[in-house]
C-alpha cells in the first residue's frame, strides 16, 4: 500500500496555518525542536506514522484514524482542535509556585535539565535547569556540564545529610 506523506505533510501544515500556530508554537507545544515539525510538514517518508505526527494531528482537531486516511488518499476527520496551554499570563495568575520562579520559567533561555531529587521520605526538591536566552550551542554545552558537575555536589550533599541511608558505597562498608 503506498502512502503520500508529502500529501500528509501538506494537509497537516495547511491544518496547522488555519489553527493561527506557528512552528515554533506548535513544536514547543509538542516538546520537540521545530525541524521535527517542519520535516513533517515537508513529508518525510516514516515507517509508520509516529508519535510526533499523532500528537500534531491531535493538536490540529484531527480525529484518531485521519494520519491513516490522508496517507491512503482520503480526508481527516475533524474534531475541536485541543486546547493549547495556557499563555504565559494565566500560568502568573494561576500558579501556585513564587512569581520569581514563575518569572524565571517564562524566559526564553533553552530548557537544559529537569530533575527531582528526594529529600527524604516527606520532601523532594524539584530543580530546573534552563540556559541564558540566546545562547549558542557551544555555551549550551558547557552549560550543561557545569549542570551535570554541579548536580553530583547536589546528590553528594543530601546523601550526606541523610546520613547516606541510601548510598550503596556506605551499605557495603
Amino acid at each position: 500500500m503506498d502512502r503520500d506523506w508529502a500529501r500528509l505533510g501538506k494537509a497537516l501544515q495547511a491544518a496547522r496555518r488555519a489553527s493561527g500556530v506557528t512552528q515554533e508554537q506548535l513544536a514547543d507545544e509538542l516538546g520537540v525542536g521545530r525541524s521535527a515539525v517542519q520535516l513533517i510538514e515537508r513529508g518525510k517518508e516514516f515507517s509508520k506514522p509516529s508519535q510526533t505526527q499523532r500528537a500534531f494531528a491531535r493538536r490540529v482537531g484531527w480525529a484518531d484514524g485521519s494520519i491513516e486516511a490522508v496517507l491512503a488518499g482520503g480526508e481527516p476527520t475533524v474534531e475541536a482542535a485541543a486546547t493549547p496551554p495556557p499563555a504565559p499570563d494565566d500560568v502568573l495568575t494561576d500558579s501556585r509556585l513564587p512569581l520569581r520562579i514563575v518569572d524565571e520559567l517564562a524566559d526564553d533561555g533553552a530548557l537544559l535539565d529537569t530533575t527531582v531529587v528526594p529529600l527524604g521520605d516527606d520532601a523532594r526538591m524539584v530543580v530546573v535547569v534552563k540556559g541564558k536566552p540566546g545562547a549558542s550551542a557551544a555555551e549550551l554545552r558547557r552549560d550543561l556540564e557545569k549542570w551535570r558537575a554541579a548536580y553530583q555536589h547536589l546528590l553528594e550533599a543530601v546523601e550526606v545529610e541523610r546520613g547516606g541511608e541510601d548510598d550503596p558505597a556506605a551499605n557495603q562498608a
